[in-house]
Formats: structure tokens, C-alpha cells, sequence
């Protein structure tokens, strides 16, 4: 079952996934709001479910800047490597359009 999370503000939502997947399916999904955004899709290879464990290095999968929130649709990425998260990062914007981020995962390649 994929897992979801919502972004409709300045921040950042984070999905917590599985670190020995061997491939993760990620989905964003915009519907129309009343301002433009600039949004990026983050990744990580730890595993940020060890307590007191090395910080995390988050990396771009993609940056969407100047997305149009008037516009709708999905943007989908497969990634063939085991990841211990993702997230929706925005920063320096009053008011989103609402983006959700869909993770599912697979055992197998």
C-alpha cells in the first residue's frame, strides 16, 4: 500500500520509507491554487529510523520551481536503489497550490 503525504504551505512533508526496498515509486500529485511555487522532491539513503543515528543527506530527485499552480497533474520517478525517505521541500512561499507525494515500494526489482 503506498503511503501519502500533503504540502500546502512554506515547509516540508517527509514520507519515512522502507531502507531495504530495492525500488521506490514516487508520485507527485499539484492541483490549481492561487500562487505559483517553487517545490523539490528530496531523497535519502539513511535510514531515519535509527535513534541517535549519523544526520541525514537529503538530495534532489526534482526541483519543480516555477511550477504554475494553475496547472494540474503528476509528475512519476522510479528509483532502483533502496531509499530511507523522501519529502516535499518548499521554502519562500506564502501560499501553495496542494501537492501530495506517493511512495510505494517494492522488495523486488
Amino acid at each position: 500500500m503506498a503511503q501519502s503525504v500533503s504540502l500546502s504551505s512554506a515547509g516540508t512533508a517527509t514520507l519515512i520509507l522502507n531502507p531495504v526496498a530495492r525500488s521506490t515509486t514516487v508520485v507527485m500529485t499539484t492541483t490549481a491554487g492561487s500562487s505559483n511555487a517553487a517545490i523539490t522532491i528530496e531523497g535519502t539513503l539513511g535510514d531515519p529510523t535509527i535513534v541517535g543515528g549519523p544526520a541525514l543527506a537529503w538530495g534532489t530527485i526534482s526541483s519543480g520551481a516555477g511550477m504554475l499552480s494553475s496547472a494540474t497533474g503528476n509528475l512519476f520517478y522510479t528509483i532502483l536503489s533502496p531509499l530511507g525517505g523522501v519529502r516535499l521541500n518548499s521554502t519562500a512561499n506564502s501560499s501553495l497550490p496542494s501537492f501530495t507525494l506517493q511512495a510505494l515500494q517494492s522488495v523486488t526489482a
